[in-house]
């Protein structure tokens, strides 16, 4: 019996979901802030997450990538992290990318 071209694709999908990476424990300490805000901390370091999920993964891709940057803000030490206001889910890309700037307490 041959799936549907629909039921390939929920499959794909499907598949596709179960490739996220999950936020370890100290990334979710990082918290995201605001240009503004983050003027009262001090600069840590210029980060940069990528993932090759794009597409109609794009979201998971972006998470993906999001979890990295966290990640490695939180190996430096920092506390904060400024998103670059272009790092957004893109479906016509080779892979997403997340930058961020990480700060931590004065």
């Amino acid at each position: 019996m041959k799936l549907g071209r629909l039921g390939s694709v929920l499959v794909v999908i499907t598949m596709l979901a179960g490739c996220a990476t999950n936020m370890s424990e100290r990334a979710s300490r990082v918290q995201i802030i605001s240009a503004e805000d983050a003027k009262q901390y001090q600069f840590v370091a210029n980060l940069t997450g990528t993932s090759t999920l794009t597409g109609v993964a794009r979201h998971t891709g972006y998470q993906n990538a999001l979890n990295e940057v966290l990640d490695k803000a939180a190996t430096a030490g920092a506390q904060y992290v400024v998103l670059d206001p272009n790092s957004v889910p893109s479906y016509w890309t080779t892979s997403e990318v997340v930058r961020g700037t990480a700060y931590r307490n004065k």
